[in-house]
């Protein structure tokens, strides 16, 4: 596993020239176990699996100043040590970007991997159709699938829990 930056991706595509690579990116914001079957899923598709950790200004725009509760270093320390990545970068947002997507395009082009995956969930899926057929590269868009003994985990999920049980110990 390798952290690696934005600008240094293309040396990734350099390294596995013979391997199938496969990219994905997000928050993953409270690191938990369907982030970890959203990367095995990912790392099915190819032999190498890339994943791009949202800068918390990015996070911050898209989910307000309430997130991310934990910060980029501590996320992209979680994504990195989890076996099914190879390497992980951060996001990079650059001031007076117009879509806050732009960092992947800049992934896409440098990287060019075989397959791109998301979420059904994805924020602003038709641009992130346009990005990568204008790339070169496959879309595949997962079903969120989750054991039921998972019970349907999510982030925002984990938060509220902690929320409630903050609320019930503290005093009236």
């Amino acid at each position: 596993m390798a952290v690696t930056k934005l600008e240094d991706v293309a040396i990734i595509r350099n390294r596995h020239r013979d391997q199938k690579i496969v990219f994905c990116s997000g928050s993953f914001d409270v690191t938990h176990a369907g982030h970890v079957l959203f990367f095995e899923d990912c790392k099915m598709r190819g032999d190498i699996l890339v994943v791009m950790v949202g800068c918390d200004a990015a996070i911050r725009s898209n989910k307000g100043n309430h997130r991310p509760i934990l910060n980029q270093h501590v996320r992209l320390k979680m994504v990195d040590s989890l076996r099914p990545v190879d390497y992980c970068f951060m996001d990079e947002i650059i001031p007076g970007d117009n879509h806050v997507l732009w960092s992947i395009e800049v992934a896409l082009n440098k990287l060019k991997p075989d397959i791109y995956v998301i979420n059904e969930d994805a924020g602003d899926i038709p641009y992130r159709k346009i990005i990568a057929q204008k790339t070169g590269v496959e879309l595949v868009i997962l079903d969120r699938y989750c054991p039921p003994e998972f019970e349907k985990i999510s982030t925002t999920k984990i938060i509220h829990k902690i929320k409630n049980e903050d609320s019930e110990k503290s005093p009236r």
